[in-house]
Order: C-alpha cells, then sequence, then structure tokens
C-alpha cells in the first residue's frame, strides 16, 4: 500500500513537472511568435504597407500554437509568415552607431540569436528584414503630421465589439501592445524590467483571463507595465477592478491615511460624523495601505509619486453604493461610519478633486514678495501682471495643477537677458523602427531657444512650487523656467512623464496611452522616471492637510524672505 502511494505521487510530480515544463515551452513560443510578426509588421515592406490581414495571420498561429500537442509547433507557423511576407527588396539601412547613443538605445534584436525556437535559416532571415526595413512609411504606424516623430496607429482594426474577446484576441491585443511600445516608445530602455520579460510574465495573464475582471486586471496591468504617468487604459477599464461608485468627498493622501479636503454632501458627511479635516484610515475593513497594494499593479505611473496621485481615484472607491470608512475626526474622535456613495464623472471633477484650482492669479503675499498660480494665467493678462511685479523681491509660481493657458515661452522673456536652449528630445525616426532622433527640443522652430535680447530683464528669485501635481506640461515648464539663474525648485517629486501623449487602438474599442516622445533636461539629464531637480524638498503631512496648511508655500515664503 504504501509503495502504491508512493508511485501515485511519483507520477503526480512527474505529471505536475511535464505540465509546468509544457506551460514553460508555450510562453516561450508565443513570445518568440509576438516578435516574429511585429518584426515583420513594421520591417518587411510587403507587411508593413498593409497589403496582408496581418492581424489574421496571427490569430491563426495563436490558436495552432495553444492546442499543438508537438514540440515545436513554433517553426511551422514562422514558416507560414515568411512564406506570406516574401522577398524583401528593401535597401539596406545601416544604424549609425557613431550618433548620439540615446538614438539607438532602444533597439535591441538580441532574442533572434537567444531564441531556442527558431531555426538557423529563420533566424537568418529575421536578422536580414532587420537590417533590410521598409524606409518609405508604414500602413500600421505613421508619423502624427501634427506631432511630428509621434506615432499615431490609425489603421489598427479597433475590434469594438470585443469587450471579452476570445483568447487568441486577447493574446493579440496584448503583442500588438508590446510591438508598439517595442519599437515606439522612447523610454522603453527605462521601464523597471525588461521588455522581453514583461512579455512572458503577461501571457499567462492573458491566457487564463477567464472572465471580465480578470481581463481588465491583465489589461490594466500591460498598461502600468510601461512605468509611464502618460499611460493607462480609455475608456477607463480600473472601475471594474476598484468599483465604480466614489464618496461624496474630495481629499489628499498622505503617509497611508485619506485627509478629507472637501465635503461634497454635507447632509451625508453629518449623517457619518464626517468632516473636512476627518483621516480615513480604513475602507471596509481594509487599511489604505493595504488598499493601495491591492492596487498598486494597475496603476501607470513613472514613479511612487505619480502611482499616489493616480490611487487617489480610485483607493476609496467601492462596487456597491454603500461602504464603511473608520478613522478620526479633527479633535480626535473616532468614527465607523456607512457612507452612500455614488457614481461621478472623474474626467468632469479632475481639476477639482485633485485641489487644482485656485481664485488667485496673482497678489502680494509681502510687500515685495508675490504670489502668482500658474494655471490662471494667460495671454491676455501675463504683460500686466508681470510688468506689475517686475521689482519684487521674489515670484513664486505655483506650477501645483496644470497651466494649459499659460504660455512658457512669452512668460520666461521676462527673466532671461538672451535666448538660452532649454531642454533636449528624442522623436521616432520612422525610418528605421526602434532609431531615435535626438535634438534641441523644438528643433528648427521658433521656440528652439527660450528668452530674448532684454536689457531689463527680472533681477529677483523666481520660486516654483511643484509636488505629484507636476505632470508633463508643468513639467516642460519647469525646464524653460530653470533656464533662469536665480530658478529655486520647491516641493516634492514631480510624477514625472514627459512627451506628448499619443494613443494606440486596443481590442474591444479602447485605447492604450503613453508618451510618444522624449523630453530631457537642456543637459541630456533624465526626467522620466525622476521628476524635476527638487532644490528645497518639502513633505506633506497628515497634521499639515489635517490643519488645512501649505508647507510647500510657506517653505518658499521663508525662502524668500531670507534670500
Amino acid at each position: 500500500m504504501q509503495v502504491k502511494r508512493i508511485a501515485i505521487a511519483l507520477l503526480s510530480l512527474v505529471l505536475i513537472s511535464t505540465a509546468n515544463a509544457q506551460s514553460t515551452r508555450q510562453i516561450s513560443q508565443l513570445s518568440d511568435l509576438c516578435k516574429v510578426w511585429g518584426a515583420l509588421k513594421y520591417f518587411h515592406p510587403e507587411i508593413a504597407t498593409g497589403k496582408h490581414n496581418w492581424d489574421s495571420v496571427l490569430v491563426s498561429a495563436i490558436k495552432k500554437v495553444l492546442n499543438s500537442k508537438v514540440s515545436n509547433s513554433l517553426q511551422q507557423e514562422v514558416d507560414n509568415m515568411l512564406l506570406i511576407a516574401g522577398k524583401n527588396n528593401a535597401a539596406e539601412f545601416i544604424i549609425d552607431r557613431s550618433a548620439h547613443p540615446y538614438t539607438y538605445r532602444n533597439i535591441d534584436h538580441s532574442w533572434i540569436n537567444n531564441s531556442s525556437n527558431l531555426n538557423k535559416y529563420q533566424k537568418e532571415s529575421l536578422q536580414y528584414h532587420y537590417s533590410h526595413p521598409i524606409q518609405t512609411g508604414n500602413y500600421y504606424a505613421q508619423n502624427n503630421p501634427n506631432d511630428d516623430g509621434n506615432i499615431i496607429t490609425p489603421n489598427e482594426n479597433p475590434y469594438t465589439e470585443m469587450k471579452m474577446p476570445d483568447v487568441s484576441y486577447r493574446l493579440l491585443g496584448l503583442f500588438r501592445f508590446w510591438n508598439v511600445i517595442n519599437y515606439y516608445y522612447p523610454y522603453k530602455y527605462g521601464t523597471a524590467k525588461s521588455w522581453n520579460k514583461v512579455l512572458s510574465n503577461l501571457i499567462p495573464a492573458f491566457i487564463h483571463a477567464s472572465d471580465t475582471l480578470s481581463y481588465h486586471k491583465a489589461v490594466l496591468t500591460m498598461a502600468a507595465s510601461i512605468d509611464d504617468g502618460h499611460g493607462g487604459v480609455y475608456p477607463f477599464m480600473d472601475v471594474s477592478v476598484a468599483g465604480k461608485y466614489s464618496p461624496p468627498f474630495y481629499f489628499h493622501i498622505a503617509d497611508n491615511k485619506a485627509v478629507i479636503t472637501t465635503i461634497l454632501d454635507a447632509e451625508e458627511a453629518r449623517k457619518a460624523n464626517i468632516q473636512k479635516g476627518s483621516v480615513i484610515e480604513s475602507i471596509n475593513g481594509v487599511s489604505i495601505k493595504k488598499r493601495a497594494e491591492e492596487l498598486w499593479n494597475y496603476i501607470p505611473a513613472s514613479n511612487k509619486a505619480g502611482k499616489y496621485r493616480d490611487l487617489h481615484k480610485l483607493i476609496l472607491n467601492s462596487k456597491s453604493m454603500l461602504a464603511l470608512y473608520s478613522g478620526y475626526n479633527p479633535d480626535g474622535t473616532r468614527f465607523s461610519s456607512g457612507i452612500q456613495l455614488s457614481e461621478r464623472n472623474f474626467l468632469k471633477e479632475f481639476l477639482d478633486f485633485y485641489d487644482m484650482t485656485s481664485s488667485v492669479t496673482s497678489k502680494m503675499l509681502t510687500s515685495d514678495i508675490a504670489y502668482v498660480y500658474a494655471s490662471n494665467i494667460n495671454s491676455k493678462n501675463m504683460d500686466s501682471i508681470m510688468r506689475s511685479l517686475m521689482n519684487t523681491r521674489a515670484i513664486i509660481l505655483d506650477l501645483r495643477n496644470y497651466p494649459n493657458t499659460m504660455n512658457p515661452y512669452k512668460f520666461i522673456e521676462y527673466f532671461l537677458d538672451k535666448p538660452v536652449v532649454y531642454s533636449k528630445q528624442t522623436r521616432n525616426d520612422f525610418r528605421y523602427p526602434g532609431l531615435l532622433i535626438y535634438e534641441n527640443t523644438n528643433a528648427g522652430t521658433s521656440v528652439e531657444k527660450v528668452g530674448k535680447e532684454n536689457n531689463h530683464p527680472y533681477t529677483g528669485k523666481l520660486i516654483l512650487l511643484v509636488d505629484y501635481r507636476t505632470q508633463s506640461l508643468p513639467e516642460f515648464d519647469c525646464l524653460i523656467f530653470k533656464t533662469f539663474n536665480n530658478t529655486v525648485i520647491i516641493g516634492n517629486q514631480t510624477a514625472a512623464a514627459d512627451g506628448n501623449q499619443t494613443r494606440m487602438l486596443f481590442p474591444g474599442g479602447y485605447k492604450i496611452l503613453f508618451s510618444g516622445l522624449g523630453i530631457y533636461e537642456a543637459n541630456g539629464n533624465e526626467t522620466q522616471h525622476v521628476g524635476i531637480p527638487i532644490d528645497i524638498p518639502v513633505k506633506y503631512t497628515i497634521k499639515d492637510l489635517v490643519e488645512q496648511k501649505d508647507p510647500v508655500l510657506e517653505k518658499a515664503i521663508e525662502y524668500a524672505k531670507g534670500h
């Protein structure tokens, strides 16, 4: 009897080991299938011109690899793809390795030689296609005519009806995304995990997504894998994971707690015994810290600051219209209250939700220290405001908002005495997928440099206020304003996502977002992931939020008075 048990146990181990080996082999083959399909899609002149339904070729290949009983079904599918592609008559393209390293650091074709699934002929063919790319325009990846160097993908089938695709189309979506990022995302080199590893990690989740929730989790994890604050899925999928119902108040997060900043429903707040300044520690018995951990991998962000910012719109949400919030009030009394929630329009409430609006445009804080709220500056009021502030000791410019009406190129002219370069950029070189052009930002335009010959520039301090809400446009503004030698930056880590946003079409009628251009400091230093360098760091604390204090502004005033 004992011998029989041992035999059964050994047989089980063998079966498990065999299943795992098959699973690992299948993932490896699907990973290589993705890469072969993408390489031919973007490089081979017969495929890149859209002459074939390349999606249907992939779907057929996926089904065969998934259902095959032979050890290496991939080779037959790769042979079929190469046969369909046919002869490549494109001219050879030699990458200039003497150019700036930023131009070619995203290019990595080593997967071909590292593959244990491809035969010698297939490897040689793929290497040839990589060195002989189509250079006359691509049906699938095109230069945005209104945003030079930024990719658009207008000819991808959105499969709008496929809200819950079968496994072959789920993998098609993943493979489409992986290849767009692999060849056209300027910050691919900087992802936390190697891009090849990301693919093999994501394939099982897409295969085993058995329902809408698990599928949405897989897609959200995929979108977040590029570590980009411009990333995400639209229309929003994340509410299916966190819940679509939101509490009747706005809040800020600090030290793994949420502090209520604005009450939206006074009667509901009264019944729940909460108020402005109340601190929420848990929702439905789950701590804010634990809740953040549960949602962390579904949030696209460039750094930790950006993660917490975007967690705001989900972390206190619920799948039901009633949620239990626990914490304490400003006077120390504790509460544990069921609160009625509602479905709200996050995009419509975005600025108010993050406290990114102000009734103040500019004001004097002291007789010689001025405060300016950046997003309230526009072409009509800029000159009158700045002329009145030219003799001040310091101007505190609040960039913890989205200043889309303020012209930064014009604003900096009050501070500089001559034109200067303010930033570097990388943009796609569409002659060769993966190759980038490294140059001055806005090279060849009237705003390649900022400032002008000015005999009477501002001579005081320019103090920039930044935090996790400072992303993209205000970060770009910071690069421009840093060209003034008397600029000081005060606050905490910015969201660190810069470069014009772009979108790719994804099955189900979704759009996956990412940064389409790379933006760097004038000396070439990174801003993505890092953020704008802070001269004087200041953190927000629970006490500050409860007492409705602004320690960043307070530190700026203190600095201005002392310098």
